[in-house]
């Protein structure tokens, strides 16, 4: 299995926010997200997050962790399937994987990560790197 780079961009195209747990020093909650990728990656996904925010300069909640599935359907250099991205945060990093044996059709035993750049524009661009 020889490793590929994907790159292009994405954009989100709904965020709809549900605070389930708002305490004194914390807010839990859920987010559903859906994007669109542009590239070498082509196509849509739906990402369903758990997250924590805490206080912030100002008063405001910012968010320090989080935890998410995101389902990923189009096609990568081609190839058509769908495959699921596994997504952890929190204050020792940042890190998105594909969780293994969840690559569909073509994409079936994709494997890898994929890292996520946020432009100061508010653009966002990816980069995925991938074996099949």
């Amino acid at each position: 299995m020889s490793s590929q780079s994907a790159t292009g961009t994405f954009e989100i195209d709904s965020w709809d926010d549900d605070i389930f747990d708002e305490g004194e020093a914390a807010k839990l909650g859920r987010t559903r997200l859906t994007k669109t990728f542009q590239g070498d990656l082509a196509g849509t996904s739906v990402v369903n997050m758990l997250g924590v925010s805490v206080p912030g300069d100002g008063g405001e909640f910012q968010g320090v962790a989080y935890v998410a599935v995101e389902r990923v359907t189009g096609s990568v250099h081609g190839r058509k399937g769908s495959f699921v991205l596994m997504h952890t945060a929190g204050p020792d990093g940042f890190a998105v994987k594909i969780v293994p044996g969840t690559g569909g059709d073509e994409l079936a035993g994709i494997t890898g990560q994929i890292m996520i750049k946020r432009d100061e524009d508010g653009s966002h661009t990816y980069t995925l790197e991938y074996a099949l």
